[in-house]
């Protein structure tokens, strides 16, 4: 029995995943020798590598176990397959102009073989778009597999980004464009059980940033439409605070990270076969495992949090379908940079990982409205215009001397009106939990 998958984020809705690759090993295969094959859309600029004459927007160099690889003008001479493209989308940061970010999707493939043979340690480092405007930047990855590292890119600091990252086993019961990551994800069908299994496949989107906790109403970029008016033009935020931050799943279809425009939460929709490819007849269980690196001053930014202070109380992780919701197993990670959060054993009905702020606070203790506020995400928004905290009384809420008060044992939501823009007025749903 199938299922659709339902859709994660609206914008670059012409981006698709690579087909699969041939199984068989080409006869004449150059050694190291890789076929560069674009997904034949119009807003696909092309992958490249970089050349005299092509400085930016390309590949710098692509290695796998160490092996430096070149690019092959056929795919009978190769061993190895990138396929994907350069796309670009409106976006911005939150103090910027609206700009075309470049958004190169790329997807590495061992070509014939054993698919069982792992594909590891691949780095590929590529060169942004050498632009002055601040989102033309490699800040942040989602990759289908297991990051090892990554180094952002930043204007005046870095051009080439690097990302090395090993294949891992995954199950696929679904075709074509939706396998690894996909965007218009709802016309994905997918199969209840896998139908193969592959270790050889690493596929990776790189982006300005990690999105912004600040979600105005949908704004549309009219150059962008003049370029494509069959599409939603949409104007993405990022937060420039999260250089470095990252995303990874073994999910064999997914979306792209998103932000909930009503709680502030972290989200990625995930989507696989509820059981395993068969071996001898027999079918196990399909678990996933989703893992999110958010930097310092970007948790402190979304979440108003610090590692040392996030945990499953403050930034629980939930797995949710449709109204229902699970907690997975999670750990909490920090480190000097940032704080990982890692949920394994996720299985799958079309979940959406949430990553989302409870704001914990002891009966009848005083809070500033900046705690609040920073909490919710929302505080970095004070630069155009005030924040209206609403008053929660029914629920045991005060506010006196400038301070907030809860006086009852519960869980409750305050509701904050902020500015997303100047002109734009939004609003915000924060979890406060009072504890004894």
């Amino acid at each position: 029995m199938k299922r659709r998958i339902a859709l994660v984020f609206g914008l670059l809705a012409s981006l698709f995943v690579l087909p699969m690759a041939p199984a068989s090993t080409p006869v004449s295969a150059i050694q190291g020798g890789v076929y560069i094959y674009n997904t034949p859309l119009t807003s696909n600029k092309g992958l490249g590598f970089c050349t005299p004459e092509t400085v930016k927007g390309c590949i710098e160099s692509v290695s796998v176990g160490g092996v430096q690889l070149t690019q092959v003008q056929s795919q009978v001479q190769a061993q190895y397959q990138i396929g994907g493209g350069l796309y670009s989308l409106p976006c911005r940061f939150e103090d910027t102009t609206v700009s075309q970010c470049e958004v190169p999707f790329m997807v590495l493939v061992a070509l014939g073989g054993n698919p069982n043979i792992p594909l590891q340690n691949a780095t590929i480092n590529f060169r942004r778009q050498t632009l002055d405007h601040p989102t033309s930047s490699i800040g942040a990855v989602v990759v289908n597999g297991s990051l090892q590292s990554f180094t952002p890119t930043l204007p005046g600091v870095r051009d080439v980004a690097s990302i090395t990252a090993n294949a891992v086993e995954i199950h696929t019961a679904s075709d074509g464009y939706c396998v690894g990551w996909a965007v218009e994800i709802d016309n994905c069908t997918v199969g209840d059980v896998g139908r193969y299994k592959t270790l050889n496949r690493l596929s990776m989107l790189l982006l300005p940033a990690m999105r912004s906790s600040v979600v105005p109403p949908d704004s549309v970029d009219q150059t962008c439409k003049a370029n494509d008016p069959n599409s939603k033009c949409f104007v993405t935020i990022f937060d420039e605070l999260s250089r470095g931050g990252w995303t990874d799943t073994d999910a064999s279809v997914f979306g792209l990270a998103s932000t909930d425009r009503f709680t502030g939460a972290a989200q990625l929709k995930i989507a696989g076969p509820h059981y395993k490819t068969p071996v001898n007849g027999v079918s196990d269980l399909n678990l996933s495992y989703f893992r999110m690196f958010l930097p310092s001053a970007h948790l402190d930014n979304a979440f108003g949090l610090t590692p040392a202070t996030a945990n499953a109380q403050t930034l629980p992780v939930r797995r949710t379908t449709g109204t229902g919701s699970t907690v997975p197993v999670t750990e909490y990670i920090p480190s000097a940079n940032g704080l990982l959060i890692s949920s394994t054993g996720i299985g799958f009905s079309i979940p959406t990982m949430n990553v989302q702020r409870n704001f914990i606070v002891k009966r009848n203790a005083k809070v500033t409205a900046t705690s609040l506020l920073k909490a919710a995400g929302v505080h970095q928004t004070l630069k155009f215009g005030k924040a209206t905290i609403s008053i929660n009384k029914k629920n045991g809420m005060s506010y006196a001397s400038k301070r907030y008060r809860f006086s009852k044992v519960k869980t409750l939501t305050v509701t904050i009106k902020y500015r997303s823009t100047k002109l734009a007025i939004s609003e915000r749903k924060l979890t406060v939990i009072v504890t004894k």
